[in-house]
């Protein structure tokens, strides 16, 4: 699947409206493909107090990177606030997970020893605190490598509640983890993810086959993928879009 195909499907999150709370890259992407495209209202919220209810004048190279949506700004509160107290509200938690596990546990730290890792992540930021109280947590995984969905991660930045609705995008397909981990939907080419899953446990019998995305999805995709190669974004440099 390539990268613009992956943003759109990703941006359907989004699209099924309500309070949203966004976490860094993908998810800061997939919320401004949202709002080119059709759906239910919805506002996102940011780690530290900002909500946003319009799509921004830039994309945002970070959360607190306020004047990039300065036109549709709104205040809720600090960080503490944002995490702690209002976290169960929100419709959902949508979070980058570059390495992730079965249950939905996201590493963001750094792979290998701590000592000596031989990949250091951009760290989880407030991702523990919002993702141990959201009642559904949505899971983007934009890489290529599929080793790097596991069946336990080495270090543990995040992890969902018990009872928390937790589903994994992939480029391949979409996965629900969690005690009983099951692939729902695939790409028809995806012979190799249906069969790492399989090697870790996941059921992969009954998954369906998706749909291609609308002419629509992919401009809107397109669109904010060239935007975001202006502001740095090193996924969106990618010339080949896969």
């Amino acid at each position: 699947m390539t990268t613009v195909d992956f943003l759109a499907r990703a941006a359907r999150e989004f699209r099924r409206g309500g309070w949203v709370f966004t976490g860094f890259h993908w998810p800061v992407l997939a919320g401004q493909c949202a709002y080119a495209l059709d759906g239910e209202p919805f506002t996102q919220v940011f780690e530290a107090g900002a909500s946003v209810h319009l799509p921004g004048a830039d994309v945002p190279t970070s959360t607190t990177d306020y004047p990039a949506y300065a036109n549709g700004f709104g205040w809720l509160g600090s960080t503490a606030d944002v995490l702690l107290a209002m976290g169960h509200r929100f419709d959902r938690v949508v979070l980058d997970a570059s390495n992730v596990d079965l249950r939905g546990r996201i590493n963001s730290s750094y792979v290998g020893p701590r000592e000596r890792p031989t990949v250091r992540l951009p760290g989880g930021g407030g991702a523990a605190d919002i993702a141990a109280v959201a009642r559904e947590l949505v899971l983007l995984h934009g890489a290529r490598d599929l080793r790097r969905i596991v069946r336990a991660v080495e270090h543990v930045t995040a992890a969902p509640a018990p009872d928390a609705l937790v589903r994994l995008h992939t480029r391949w397909g979409v996965v629900r983890l969690g005690a009983d981990p099951r692939l729902e939907e695939i790409t028809a080419d995806a012979t190799a993810f249906r069969d790492h899953l399989a090697g870790l446990g996941v059921r992969t019998d009954g998954a369906v086959i998706r749909t291609a995305v609308t002419a629509d999805e992919r401009a809107a995709a397109t669109e904010v993928l060239r935007r975001a190669a202006e502001r740095g974004y090193s996924v969106a440099k990618e010339t080949d879009n896969r």
